[in-house]
């Protein structure tokens, strides 16, 4: 790769070698890793394509996630998601099962579970079959430590059964495992033996060393829960095997403990302390690996305490040394655990505390902002809704004074009308900016106030003419509140007007309530109904109320028997709770 790299054609070519370059030292040297990512991030800024920005910075997030450098790999990983997003979603899936991943590996599983959906949303678009299965068995590993075990098991047995159909070994192998730790754990010796085996059997022939001795171990620990512990300790020497030939400490740590206990049991217990031996030994190894691997992220964090840490590092360096040797001598390497332990949590601790009380810090910070923003947005809604009710004023006014020249009755009538349209919907801003909140009207107020208006408007006589109001503490968005009140304008304004001539007295009422999901208003009186043909619906403002019909999904119902009443049934509305409201 190196060699095609000195003769490429193409920038986007030279990136992608180095990409290909630096995955390639990933497991070998860090550096020469990290220092091949850095030449394809510069050459995919230059080049000033998305899809190699994003391939380039995730290679980096992966490195610092390898070096556990964890916080700055999150950080990368959200860069490259808005990159991947924009050059079409390739490899989005892979972005965010990384993250998952890692997530995962901080036992910080409920995070880790929104990224697996993710991550299975896509491959479910694409219809990638093996990316569903893996993302299944991913997604069952998460809730099963979550202790969520029904949840695990059902996911767990769609991956196996999905990775049968597509025959994909891999997937066949991983998912088995998973289901014969899941039966060991529920106590079903049969189900877990039959996945452990085919685990065992298909990775044999995939070559999956890692797998058959994972496999093997969980047949061991199955039969010696049993009792069987001739046929335990054949399974255990099987996975020593295995696992010693991948170098995988931990699944020999778990095999030594194992078969030291299986030993004790069986009386030969010379052969039990050699495993016990080995196991506290290769305990120490993973110890030691955990602490410099810590010690290393806590240096790269806090550069400023760098003196601190390099005196503590050297004390665990001496602390490590006298192990190994008092080990060596005379076995006593467990006081010198315990002490490392206890040291470990100290700093782990001390660590966690700096950083709650730095993320504490910022998030204070960010509240204030936030806080500052919010009542910045607040002062502009309510100017907004302010000037918006100046206007309608303005236009009230106008309507007003245009007025004062017109003699026709008629004419002089419709522009009366349009005033209270204008004024109808002046109040609800004039709510809107006072000391209601922002985001609703208070159907209850409103109708209210806007039926005393009404009646002030003509001037009725409210000892002949009595306001009934059955309104429900409702509260509308702006965009239902308006048309809504248009429609009361008319209908209160039609039965003021009609309903009882000069000298007549009688009752308006007016309801507003939820029923069956639909918002119902009702305006009703007992006036002379029809009789006089002015309740007829042809005029301007029946038409008016027509033309939101469709807007608020409305059914309109006309009665005119012992006066006259309108229902309206609306479906299409925006109901503001209260604890929105407060939010």
């Amino acid at each position: 790769m190196k060699q095609r790299l000195e003769n490429v054609s193409t920038v986007e070519e030279e990136v992608g070698l180095l990409n290909d370059i630096a995955w390639e030292y990933y497991y070998q040297n860090f550096d020469s890793a990290m220092y091949y990512t850095n030449l394809a991030l510069a050459k995919s800024d230059e080049l000033e394509d998305e899809y190699w920005q994003s391939v380039s910075l995730e290679m980096k997030a992966i490195l610092m996630e390898m070096s556990g450098q964890y916080e700055e790999a999150i950080s990368l990983y959200l860069e490259v998601i808005p990159l991947r997003q924009k050059a079409g979603g390739e490899g989005l899936e892979n972005t965010y099962n990384n993250m998952a991943a890692l997530f995962q590996n901080q036992q910080n599983y409920e995070t880790s579970l929104i990224y697996f959906k993710k991550s299975l949303k896509i491959e479910e678009e694409r219809n990638n079959q093996n990316g569903i299965a893996a993302c299944l068995i991913n997604l069952g590993i998460s809730y099963k430590n979550l202790g969520k075990l029904d949840t695990a098991g059902v996911l767990f047995r769609k991956a196996n059964k999905l990775s049968e159909a597509i025959r994909d070994s891999v997937l066949i192998v991983h998912s088995s495992l998973s289901l014969g730790d899941f039966f060991y754990q529920e106590n079903k010796s049969d189900s877990a033996t039959y996945f452990y085996e085919v685990a065992r059997d298909k990775g044999l022939i995939i070559n999956d060393l890692n797998s058959v001795g994972v496999a093997l171990q969980g047949l061991g620990n199955l039969t010696m829960k049993e009792g069987k512990l001739e046929q335990a300790l054949d399974y255990l020497n099987q996975a020593e095997v295995y696992l010693n030939t991948v170098k995988s400490f931990l699944g020999l740590s778990n095999v030594y403990f194992n078969k030291a206990k299986l030993l004790k049991a069986s009386g030969q217990y010379q052969e039990a302390s050699t495993y016990y031996d080995k196991y506290i030994a290769l305990n120490d190894s993973l110890r030691t690996m955990e602490i410099l691997r810590l010690t290393a992220d806590m240096e790269q964090k806090y550069e400023s305490e760098r003196k601190e840490r390099q005196i503590t590092e050297l004390e665990l360096q001496a602390a490590e040394q006298e192990l190994r040797d008092r080990a060596n001598r005379a076995r006593l390497s467990y006081v010198v655990v315990l002490a490392l332990l206890f040291l470990f949590l100290g700093g782990f601790y001390a660590y966690r505390y700096r950083t709650q009380r730095k993320n504490s810090l910022i998030l204070s910070q960010k509240n204030k902002t936030i806080e500052i923003a919010l009542k910045d947005k607040e002062v502009l809604l309510r100017e907004i809704h302010h000037r918006v009710k100046n206007n309608l004023q303005v236009v009230s006014s106008l309507l007003s004074i245009q007025g004062r020249e017109i003699e026709d009755a008629k004419a002089l009538e419709a522009v009366k009308e349009s005033q209270n349209r204008v004024k109808s919907m002046a109040l609800i801003h004039q709510y809107l900016y006072g000391e209601h909140d922002l985001k609703s009207i208070n159907m209850q107020e409103y109708v209210s106030q806007l039926s005393q208006n009404l009646f002030d408007t003509y001037r009725l006589d409210r000892d002949l003419v009595e306001l009934k109001l059955e309104i429900e503490t409702v509260h509308l968005d702006v965009d239902t509140a308006v048309p809504v009140g248009i429609i009361l304008n008319e209908l209160i304004t039609n039965s003021l007007k009609y309903a009882f001539p000069e000298g007549q007295g009688g009752l308006l009422e007016v309801s507003l309530f939820e029923k069956d999901n639909c918002l119902v208003l009702i305006v009703k009186d007992n006036g002379i109904g029809q009789s006089t043909g002015k309740h007829s619906g042809t005029n301007f403002g029946m038409k008016l109320i027509r033309a939101f019909e469709h807007k608020l999904g409305a059914a309109i119902e006309i009665a005119s028997e012992n006066g006259y009443q309108v229902t309206c049934k609306i479906s299409k509305y925006k109901r503001i709770w209260l604890e929105d409201i407060a939010s």
